[in-house]
């Protein structure tokens, strides 16, 4: 038997109280005489000399209450031998941080020795385990091989460090936290569990998915900050890039130093660390001249918003200089270029030039962006190759091509179909299977107007905005009636406008991956004002951007993102360090490194897409560890950890841990129970008997 605090058995000497106060009794020794008294018989009083104990059931009773009660204060358990050495032992895994961050003078190399002093120090008994993270855990040494092979564990675990680095990856503590709790299997049930975390711990360290986390109580997270020697530090990320007005065409098989100059007007983010010593800085595109640079200051904890130098010669960099840390003085720009997207007009192309047919606004409507490079056909068949985009206006499709167009929305495509006569009716009954579906004339009135328009469709998302959403001066002067079997609703569509008396005025359907969507009158003029409207482009282009073809300008890729790469299509992506890869279809492809990527379909240079650094990585100033147990993590500081190295303390935590395992003291509290009921029961029938008998 054990003690967690032995010195209150020293309170169990207090059972002498009641045997001293017993032999001590005195009785009174004022005397009154009563009347009442003279019936009974005087008692000579027993010396104090000959007085002896009474009633020892009662005073024994009375004694082991307060033994237990001394007894449940210092806590009792029972230790063995077995449990005594796993007290001792411990299962670590060592977190070893290799972000972009730790790119800065010599933090990995110092962190590597600090991994490796460990796990030098640690005993054979004991359970070690070894893993790197940036974005995502890593592990380098398990619990499984440590188990199996701990006595050759350094020259493993050494040897599969010289293999790695730092990346250029964000620092996502939370995630490699999250992963390391599962890593502790069942080897290590008995031992005492922790984490060893070796980090600069910067600022921009990620920790919200940890409230997720119910953290295990018996884990502890201890943490050996790298701190560098200075906290000087510049930093460049990309606030805004505005495309110019002329396209960046590439030539088949070339690569982007092919396309020629490329202005550029590039806005960045200077941002300036608030420990810092440093105010002068330089900014220059790549390999640029001297008189294409601009030198200006930035104050500590500042950040400032610059439009770059004019990029007078095609350079995808934009360097920074002026402090030691150069990890983050550097920003990649892609040119602008425009995605293709194949639409083809089904119909007579010599109208593109008659100022009455629907081709020559469409033609008109689609002209190249910065983001997108329409080019429209025009023919009454359709190509041999399909395109993207079908439209069709005015002209009825052969039976034969009634099949290839439902192939063509079945495996995404849009067609886009304005209904003119019946005769457009079976061409829908095949596409969408509603053979009851008919088309008929709107009526004679003078025009009709739009009454309700699902702006909030992805098909209508440009008019989400209440700018555009004004659709009172806009004219129909046709219309066509489409109805299902004998009047009824249609089904199979959602309409998304309807015109004035009700009619339906745009339908679309789902057809396997693709979308139709119907209009029941034109966009020239002989229909409609749509053509002429300030609605016309907008509704364009908000379909394209509904079947996968956005003009929006492509967000800011950073390390550790996908490529958006086309899914239905094979592809090779070449690296910044002049890697290639092969992708298959559908498959995807993570960037590790900062740079441009080269994608080629084929042998045909189709794309440049330029990663850059996250900016998170370049908040370097030190986190408070205390950040930690804000998140829920049981944080053991250096000097807690350092305590509990210690033999003896080790031993009364081991103590601590082994007596809230058993709570005996529970048990000792139930048996002090039980003797205070019995004792009160011993009184109260000694009370009743001595009563009667001093009657």
């Amino acid at each position: 038997m054990n003690w967690l605090f032995p010195l209150y058995l020293a309170g169990a000497a207090a059972v002498i109280a009641p045997i001293l106060l017993h032999l001590r009794r005195r009785p009174p020794q004022d005397r009154v005489d009563f009347s009442s008294l003279l019936f009974l018989d005087a008692q000579t009083p027993v010396p104090v000399s000959k007085r002896r104990l009474e009633n020892w059931l009662l005073l024994l009773l009375r004694c082991l209450a307060l033994i237990l009660l001394a007894l449940m204060f210092a806590r009792p358990f029972v230790q063995n031998e077995s449990a005594t050495n796993s007290a001792t032992n411990h299962a670590t895994l060592i977190l070893l941080d290799r972000s972009a961050s730790m790119r800065r003078e010599d933090l990995w190399k110092r962190a590597v020795e600090e991994a490796m002093r460990r796990i030098r120090d640690a005993k054979l008994t004991d359970r070690v385990a070894l893993a790197v993270f940036d974005r995502e855990l890593t592990p380098v040494w398990t619990f499984d091989e440590d188990r199996n092979a701990s006595a050759n564990r350094v020259g493993a675990v050494q040897s599969r460090l010289a293999e790695l680095g730092p990346t250029w990856g964000a620092t996502h503590l939370d995630r490699a936290l999250i992963a390391a709790v599962p890593s502790f299997d069942s080897s290590t049930a008995s031992l005492k569990k922790r984490i060893l975390l070796i980090s600069d711990l910067q600022e921009g360290t990620r920790l919200d998915a940890l409230r997720t986390l119910a953290w295990p109580a018996e884990l502890t997270l201890q943490v050996r900050r790298i701190d560098p020697a200075t906290r000087d530090n510049l930093s460049i990320t990309l606030a805004a890039t505005e495309p110019t007005d002329t396209p960046y065409v590439s030539t088949p098989g070339a690569g982007p130093a092919a396309a020629g100059p490329a202005a550029l007007p590039t806005r960045v983010r200077i941002g300036n660390t608030r420990d810092s010593t440093l105010r002068d800085f330089t900014l220059a595109w790549n390999e640029a001249p001297a008189a294409d640079t601009i030198s200006a200051q930035i104050p500590p904890g500042a950040s400032r918003i610059l439009l770059a130098p004019p990029n007078t010669i095609y350079a995808p960099q934009i360097n920074l200089t002026g402090d030691r840390h150069d990890f983050d003085n550097r920003v990649f720009v892609a040119p602008p270029q425009p995605r293709t997207v194949r639409l083809h007009f089904l119909g007579e192309g010599a109208s593109r030039d008659e100022a009455a047919s629907p081709l020559y606004y469409l033609s008109r409507a689609l002209q190249t962006t910065p983001t997108l490079a329409p080019q429209l056909t025009a023919d009454k068949a359709l190509p041999a190759q399909m395109p993207d985009v079908v439209f069709l206006s005015g002209t009825a499709p052969a039976a034969d091509a009634h099949a290839r167009l439902r192939d063509f929305l079945t495996q995404g495509g849009l067609l886009v179909q304005v209904a003119h006569s019946a005769a457009d009716a079976p061409l829908l009954q095949s596409l969408t299977r509603n053979p009851g579906l008919t088309i008929t004339d709107g009526g004679s009135e003078d025009y009709r107007m739009l009454a309700e328009v699902k702006t909030d469709h992805p098909l209508l998302r440009p008019f989400a905005d209440p700018r555009l959403r004004d659709f009172t001066k806009l004219r129909f002067w046709k219309h066509r009636h489409i109805q299902g079997k004998d009047g009824e609703e249609l089904t199979g569509f959602e309409t998304l406008a309807t015109f004035d008396n009700g009619h339906p005025a745009i339908l679309s359907a789902r057809v396997g991956k693709g979308a139709l969507i119907v209009l029941a009158s034109g966009w020239h003029p002989a229909d409609s004002q749509l053509a002429l409207s300030t609605k016309f482009v907008p509704l364009i282009f908000g379909w394209l951007s509904a079947a996968g073809f956005s003009h929006d300008p492509a967000s800011s890729l950073f390390v550790g993102d996908r490529l958006p790469l086309d899914a239905a299509q094979a592809c090779t992506v070449t690296d910044p360090e002049e890697k290639t890869h092969a992708v298959a279809a559908g498959q995807a492809f993570v960037t590790t490194l900062a740079g441009l990527y080269k994608v080629h379909q084929g042998n045909v240079y189709t794309q440049l897409i330029a990663v850059n650094l996250p900016p998170d990585e370049s908040r370097v100033l030190p986190l408070d560890p205390q950040k930690l147990a804000e998140h829920g993590v049981k944080f053991v500081s250096e000097a807690e950890a350092a305590a509990a190295s210690d033999p003896v303390e080790q031993q009364r935590l081991g103590s601590t841990d082994t007596e809230q395992r058993q709570q005996g003291w529970w048990w000792v509290l139930v048996v002090l129970l039980a003797v205070l009921l019995l004792e009160t029961w011993v009184a109260g029938r000694r009370g009743r008997e001595t009563i009667p008998q001093a009657a």
